[in-house]
């Protein structure tokens, strides 16, 4: 194995940008974190089901930071003054990342843009579209260069058309195999889950083996404060510094080194600050 630190690669440039809830949304989130903590309170805590019930808490709690409407399917079980957050609102940060975006395509810059909810994926899509957006999630295919609408020819026209600005993309489906280091140099992540590996593959996406030496990458975490992302934050890190310190080295490119109970990431640690999280203590 190669680190980082061994190839000679400079260290890409993380940036975070706090971008607040607005006021319905943190209505909702206070709403849903009660409700999630009512419906934890009649399992046991070292019940199986209340690590599965932690973890499905989490990603709503996700959703209502990232995009509201996103709990469009179960709008019909809150209050009127806070449906209003869910139905007419896309939230403050998907609201911003939009407007990055075409910042960066007005100085002639690519960007990538990763999301953990093809919904997302798909919306910033559309909303980008007079940048020639386009996404891969899992419902886009494998295939040729040659066939449309395959990841294979998303990822070419990402490289060659200069007029394609931004690719968005679930980093479960693109965060390993797929290089586009070359032709971008700025991601942002409108949220992120609790998996390291995953993390840290999603951004070898634009920065690895290859880059000429000086080049700038950057890597922008849009943050809500006083929210879940805290928590993703915190946690992240930790898992980072200690797989960086078994391979002393900054820039980790193995497995996490903690146990997991699923794909996401999520560990005992992690349910554990979650629950503090929802009691509010922390």
């Amino acid at each position: 194995m190669t680190t980082n630190n061994e190839s000679g690669l400079d260290k890409p440039k993380i940036i975070t940008t706090p971008i607040p809830l607005n006021e319905p949304q943190k209505n909702l989130y206070d709403l849903i974190r009660s409700e999630e903590l009512r419906q934890l309170s009649g399992l046991g805590n070292n019940d199986r089901k209340f690590y599965r019930q932690l973890g499905k808490s989490y990603m709503r709690l996700l959703q209502v930071v990232s995009n509201p409407s996103l709990l469009l399917k179960t709008a019909s079980s809150f209050p009127d003054a806070l449906r209003e957050a869910i139905e007419y609102g896309d939230g403050n940060k998907i609201k911003y990342v939009a407007i990055k975006a075409r910042q960066l395509a007005k100085e002639g810059k690519k960007v990538i843009i990763w999301s953990g909810f093809v919904e997302n994926v798909e919306s910033i899509t559309q909303m980008l579209s007079d940048l020639g957006a386009k996404c891969i999630h899992g419902g886009v295919e494998a295939g040729s260069e040659e066939e449309e609408n395959t990841r294979e020819r998303i990822v070419k026209d990402f490289h060659d058309d200069p007029n394609m600005f931004a690719l968005v993309a679930n980093p479960a489906a693109c965060s390993e195999g797929i290089s586009l280091h070359t032709v971008c140099h700025h991601a942002i992540y409108l949220d992120r889950n609790y998996n390291s590996a995953q993390f840290l593959q999603s951004m070898d996406r634009i920065h690895r083996l290859g880059l000429p030496k000086g080049t700038e990458t950057i890597i922008e975490i849009v943050h809500s404060p006083n929210s879940i992302d805290d928590l993703v934050d915190s946690r992240l890190n930790d898992k980072i510094r200690r797989m960086s310190e078994v391979l002393e080295d900054d820039s980790l490119r193995v497995e996490p080194v903690t146990i997991e109970l699923d794909e996401d990431g999520f560990d005992a640690e992690d349910a554990k600050q979650l629950l503090k999280h929802l009691k509010g203590l922390l």
